[in-house]
């Protein structure tokens, strides 16, 4: 099979700013303008005015109403939960917008608050839920249906002082997909452990094959597994020690990011172009059997099937040295969060409420293929990931991403771990260097 070369763009390298967990492929959709919020004394001011709008139902209670909505998710892939909604509330409208994770739809949110423009519904994530929590953007939703059906991990997640803030209903849980054909022609098993998976790339690169197909802001997740399954499992408040200062990033990743950088780089299994390749060429790549593994989730699986691969696709997490799984790459996915400053709470909260509901959570669900995190719910997920799925579900292992664990300084961390993982596998720096230059963005975070 002819393995495709992606040309090496320095460019890329500065262009890159920020990624999150569960991102959706694709570039972003010119999205409407959203029009400016009025202040929350300006909203009382104008309510002793006017006269009160027209219930929406007599039943609800519900006013008729317009509700602005950033969503995480493209319009086609959220349309069916929309026309259900629509059909059950035909007098709140939703007025549906559209930035494409990660990156895009940080840098939008961060334009809208600074103008005072935020939507009434928006997706808060890893990377920037401390920020907008603690800055006040996000109204309390403890109260809500939606909130007391998640079960303790998906609701502790965007939790603050013993507040709720977001509705996150599903978790990703990834690893590395693989072309069972090509395993099959080259004698090649699914890798139980680290030393394994090395053997797995080497055979495939021997043969003509890209061992490993990733994205250009996140192929450093390669080196996850071994610290996951070996350092965090013993250390699971290893970040925070970070942040306190009692430890530092040499202490806990150093170790692996050597290893990744001798296991992976250095042998060319994670070649440079990795640094400009798109959200497109990361899912062509892999279906059409140019490279034989491919690392990320279910929404990465959902794009790879549409193109309709001419081969069976399998699954293993990634793996640490001991060969047990304990710790898989993911976490829980972005939530919806309701704006402070929003005229519609009760309405705001009836769209929140409204996906929670049994029925609705299974179209949230297939529309992003991640496993549901509420009480009573099974999650009926492609069947590629029902092992890793049920092993989660049933509480055997757990889900980590580094900025997860990052609070108020996960944007500008995941900037420098993006800029110093490609500085390293282009060669421009060491991997002590690595560990420096996320140290000094640490400090120059804090000093702030």
């Amino acid at each position: 099979m002819k393995k495709k070369t992606a040309a090496l763009c320095m460019a890329a390298l500065m262009a890159v700013t920020l990624t999150a967990c569960g991102g959706q492929a694709g570039q972003a959709e010119p999205t409407p303008e959203v029009q400016p919020q009025e202040t929350q004394e300006e909203v009382q001011q104008e309510s002793e005015d006017t006269e009160p709008t027209e219930p929406a139902s007599e039943e609800t209670g519900l006013e008729a109403c317009t509700l602005t909505f950033l969503a995480w998710y493209p319009q086609e892939k959220f349309q069916p939960i929309l026309n259900a909604f629509a059909e059950e509330y035909p007098d709140i409208q939703i007025e549906f917008q559209y930035a494409a994770p990660v990156a895009d739809y940080l840098e939008k949110m961060q334009v809208l608050t600074s103008t005072g423009e935020i939507p009434d519904l928006f997706y808060i994530a890893a990377e920037n839920k401390t920020e907008m929590i603690e800055n006040g953007y996000c109204a309390d939703i403890s109260s809500t249906e939606a909130i007391s059906r998640l079960v303790d991990t998906n609701k502790n997640t965007y939790e603050s002082n013993g507040k709720y803030y977001g509705f996150a209903p599903t978790t990703w849980v990834g690893g590395y997909f693989y072309n069972k054909d090509i395993f099959t022609e080259l004698n090649i098993e699914a890798p139980a452990d680290w030393n394994e998976f090395l053997q797995v790339c080497k055979t495939l690169q021997d043969n003509g094959i890209r061992p490993i197909i990733e994205r250009g802001e996140w192929f450093w997740d390669s080196f996850l597994g071994p610290f996951m399954n070996d350092y965090l499992v013993t250390d699971p408040d290893y970040h925070q020690e970070v942040i306190d200062g009692t430890k530092t990033f040499a202490d806990g990743w150093g170790p692996y990011i050597q290893k990744w950088y001798e296991d992976l780089i250095v042998p060319g299994y994670v070649g440079e172009d990795l640094v400009s390749v798109s959200s497109q060429e990361f899912f062509s790549e892999f279906a059409t059997g140019n490279a034989g593994l491919l690392a990320g989730h279910a929404g990465h699986l959902k794009e790879v099937q549409m193109l309709e691969p001419e081969f069976e696709i399998g699954f293993f997490p990634m793996p640490g040295t001991s060969g047990e799984t304990k710790v898989a790459y993911g976490a829980v996915d972005c939530a919806m969060a309701v704006s402070s400053g929003t005229e519609h709470v009760k309405e705001a909260e009836a769209f929140l409420n409204f996906i929670a509901r049994d029925d609705i959570v299974q179209l949230y669900q297939d529309m992003n293929g991640y496993v549901i995190g509420m009480d009573g719910i099974e999650s009926d997920v492609d069947p590629v990931l029902s092992d890793i799925a049920k092993q989660y579900s049933e509480g055997k292992i757990s889900v980590y991403i580094p900025q997860g664990n990052w609070g108020a300084y996960g944007t500008g961390l995941q900037q420098q771990l993006i800029s110093s993982s490609q500085q390293l596998l282009l060669g421009d720096i060491d991997c002590n260097t690595f560990m420096e230059e996320m140290q000094n963005k640490l400090k120059e975070l804090k000093d702030e």
